[in-house]
């Protein structure tokens, strides 16, 4: 009879390490709101660039997600890192959406491709951690 090897890639592992990724995420964006809402109230105008705020806080949380996501998998980064970066993506797209942004599909296409090759990128390096 046949030895049967047990799968590295297993679907618990994908959801503990996309889900630990995503916790990371989450609590960054958390303390970006907190930061500038404390700015904001200490009288700093910084309205002119919230949409390049906007964009560089989630893809900063992406890589920090991948990375966690990554070293808590220790197998498949670059796969994970994907994973992570896709829901995070999706998830404030459609958040985006729904409280009335103007975020048209082309260029949020073009935000989710580069989420996605940071994903990627956060995923091997925190592997390699």
């Amino acid at each position: 009879m046949a030895k049967q090897e047990n799968p590295v890639f297993n679907l618990r592992l994908v959801i503990n390490s996309v889900f630990s990724g995503l916790k990371y995420s989450l609590s960054f964006l958390l303390i970006v709101i907190i930061l500038l809402v404390v700015t904001f109230l200490l009288g700093w105008d910084w309205s002119s660039h919230e949409q390049i705020i906007y964009k560089y806080s989630i893809y900063t949380a992406i890589v920090l997600g991948a990375l966690a996501t990554g070293y808590k998998a220790k197998t498949k980064g670059w796969l994970l890192g994907i994973i992570l970066a896709v829901v995070v993506w999706l998830l404030f797209f459609l958040i985006g959406r729904i409280w009335g942004l103007d975020l048209n599909i082309k260029s949020g296409l073009i935000n989710g491709a580069i989420a996605v090759i940071l994903g990627l990128l956060g995923g091997i390096m925190g592997i390699n951690l």
